[in-house]
């Protein structure tokens, strides 16, 4: 998918960046950003909704230790084996099952999760390619945008500012 034109701003800090974001959206711009890492500040300028992912994941894992539950007292129930006049169904022998069964289950929801938002996701456009941005640097692209856009970042601290065709 081809990028369109607009104005690409290159900031060094994590904070004069999230500021060039709210000022660019208070003007009514839209705004997309490369990093080197998910900054919470930076997220929370672009203001995106949280993913569902760890709630699938939760979600997955509570069942699955329910159902090592489930399977480790119903073969207890199924095949009753007194042993020392112990309790047939002993649920502290019963915890790494329903643990290990938590981390299999979440794991395997985690992934089919993640997938279905990789395949069935909204195309999103992203920022022009620059290996500053897997570095040390922070890409703040603003599609369509003019002068003023230009005049915003570099008011808020961009070291380089360039037009993107």
């Amino acid at each position: 998918m081809p990028l369109e034109g607009g104005r690409l701003g290159v900031f060094g800090d994590v904070s004069q960046a999230a500021e060039a974001v709210r000022a660019l959206r208070s003007e009514g711009m839209e705004v997309r950003a490369a990093t080197p890492a998910p900054f919470p500040e930076l997220v929370a300028a672009l203001e995106r909704p949280i993913s569902l992912i760890g709630l699938s994941t939760l979600t997955g894992a509570v069942a699955g230790g329910a159902l090592g539950l489930l399977l480790a007292a119903g073969g207890s129930w199924a095949w009753p084996i007194v042993v020392g006049g112990m309790p047939i169904v002993s649920f502290p022998a019963f915890l790494v099952i329903v643990f290990e069964m938590a981390v299999l289950v979440g794991a395997l929801t985690n992934f089919v999760g993640l997938l279905a938002i990789c395949i069935l996701g909204r195309k999103r456009r992203g920022v022009p390619f620059d290996p500053r941005f897997t570095r040390d640097r922070i890409g703040i692209f603003v599609p369509g945008g003019g002068i003023r856009a230009e005049q915003l970042l570099l008011q808020r601290g961009a070291e380089e500012v360039r037009d993107v065709a």
